[in-house]
């Protein structure tokens, strides 16, 4: 299968002497060209439901340069379409060790369902059921009868019996009794017999439930197992090996996702990985931020132990750096009000760059304490305290949504593929409001779900236009969930108009985050006066 495409003759091709960082990249202007002609070759009945595509620009021993395509997992029960990269391991080949433990899988389940929909099992659920039903009636009218010959006993006895009497009143009542425990007994064992043939059937379930969890268990790991991949070493290592020397398990469909499906057919192809990119193709989903044509990067639960195995002897292009630098606009004995560049980090965290918390401390002192957060690439005005009593204060004050805020973003241009998006127009005030909760397969990204997510709520105000399509927004935050005003710009149920430079959540390409805290007011944890800080910006 010949999957090497052809760039259209008339682009320019340059590409930086390293790799795209898979997890956090802004899309190579080649790759969104590459991107825009496989959007053309898709099988349009085949995709119709929405997937995630992938491009990797390469380059053949002979220095020529050209792109392949995946698409992750398969579409109609097909895993190999021309002009796609086949799978690393071809799960649906009718012949293979996956379709015919899925075969045995199916009869297990079809044996259970069988047993458990059969005509006999519910028959003799039912006959349980009226069981309990009857035996509940007629020891409830034996108790009856039994409760009113006692009343008459008494009766008699306050009428005064002999001692002849006095016996056949006390066996009548030991005969009821009697009676009693034998119509108990009687029910208890049509009852029993009843629930051991269900028992029986049960336990048959159970077995097959328990041999069919086994196999599963088993398929699983040896799908992991015939999963070998390489890297740029040219080592080899399954997907049970890459993520066991992480201490983890492959979640289930890890090695199906395009961005390792390109990697393995470079490798084993001789071709030489220049830059990548996924993209959405079809029907936005209601729950994760996917829009038709735009970019977003790898998966993290399945593609982060595996790309950062497969990319081992790629020359990976270093981490975005922080826009400008980072100022202090005010300070008193309690507070620092400081400015935040896009890609400097609100607090420590795992990648080792310098935090503005940091920052502020190595000039200010170790006093310094940080009470709220902006997202990485978000800039603008953070408040820290300088003692623990106003640290104490300010939280308490985020916490009870006291704190207002105000940002500003610029608004990617309407996409077309979107029916329903809002019109933005200068002037327009609304609010949006949606359940989020995390994207734990997507980390760090967010999602909109109505089950589990908590609601969030964002109002606006469009502050300007451009001919360019984009748009100015204010926006203030009404609640504080996690990437909350990214989201709600992107969604198809919020403004479905990404903010520019958005990396996760597919926003058109730019040098930075255009999303700006620019103003913020709260109660001064010193005095307790309404104090608002705010700075302007221009995108």
């Amino acid at each position: 299968m010949n999957c090497l495409h052809r760039f259209p003759s008339d682009l320019p091709i340059e590409f930086e002497d390293s790799f795209n960082d898979p997890f956090r990249y802004r899309p190579h202007p080649i790759i969104a060209a590459a991107a825009e002609e496989v959007l053309k070759m898709v099988p349009e009945s085949d995709f119709r439901q929405g997937k995630m595509l992938g491009v990797l620009a390469v380059e053949t021993p002979d220095g020529t340069k050209g792109y392949l395509a995946a698409f992750s997992g398969s579409v109609n029960d097909k895993n190999i379409i021309d002009g796609f990269v086949p799978p690393i391991y071809d799960l649906l080949d009718p012949e293979g060790g996956f379709k015919k433990g899925e075969a045995e899988l199916n009869r297990l389940n079809s044996q259970i369902r069988q047993l458990e929909e059969s005509q006999e099992l519910k028959d003799m659920r039912a006959a349980l059921k009226a069981a309990q039903e009857n035996a509940e009636a007629e020891i409830s009218e034996m108790k009856s009868r039994m409760a009113l010959a006692k009343k008459e006993r008494e009766a008699i006895r306050e009428a005064g019996v002999d001692q002849e009497q006095q016996q056949a009143l006390i066996r009548q009542s030991q005969f009821q009794k009697a009676e009693l425990r034998r119509l108990k007994l009687s029910w208890e064992e049509r009852i029993c017999r009843i629930k051991e043939g269900i028992s029986s059937i049960d336990e048959e379930i159970k077995a097959l439930k328990s041999a069919r969890a086994e196999k599963s268990e088993k398929l699983q790991k040896w799908i992991f197992d015939m999963f070998v991949v390489t890297n740029a070493l040219g080592e080899k290592s399954s997907l049970t090996d890459i993520f066991t020397s992480c201490g983890q398990t492959p979640p289930g469909g890890t090695g199906e996702c395009a961005a390792p499906k390109l990697l393995q057919y470079a490798y084993t192809n001789g071709l030489r990985p220049l830059a990548m990119g996924e993209f959405w193709y079809g029907q936005s989903p209601d729950g994760p931020v996917r829009t038709h044509g735009h970019f977003y990067p790898s998966c993290t639960s399945k593609c982060g132990p595996l790309l950062k195995y497969m990319m081992k002897g790629l020359k990976v292009e270093t981490a975005l750096t922080a826009c400008g630098k980072p100022s202090v606009i005010y300070e008193d004995n309690e507070i620092i009000i400081a400015s935040k560049p896009s890609g400097m980090p609100s607090v420590p965290g795992l990648d080792g760059s310098t935090s503005l918390l940091e920052w502020l401390q190595r000039d200010y002192g170790m006093s310094v304490q940080s009470v709220h957060r902006l997202d990485m690439d978000t800039s603008g005005i953070m408040v820290y305290a300088k003692t623990e009593g106003a640290a104490a204060d300010l939280r308490r004050q985020f916490e009870k949504h006291t704190v207002r805020k105000t940002y500003l973003a610029r608004l990617s241009p309407p996409d077309s593929h979107i029916e329903k998006s809002t019109v933005l127009t200068e002037g327009l005030k609304g609010s949006i409001s949606l359940p989020l909760s995390a994207d734990y397969d997507e980390r760090p990204r967010q999602k909109a779900d109505t089950v589990q997510g908590k609601e969030s709520l964002t109002e606006y105000e469009v502050v300007r236009t451009y001919g360019n399509g984009t748009t100015d927004i204010l926006f203030h935050p009404v609640t504080g969930r996690t990437h909350q005003l990214r989201v709600h710009s992107a969604h198809i149920h919020g403004l479905a108009r990404p903010i520019v430079g958005d990396l996760l959540y597919g926003g058109e390409p730019n040098s930075r985050l255009c999303l700006h805290a620019m103003e913020i007011t709260f109660r001064h944890p010193g005095g307790g006066e309404e104090v608002t800080f705010s700075e302007n910006i221009s995108f």
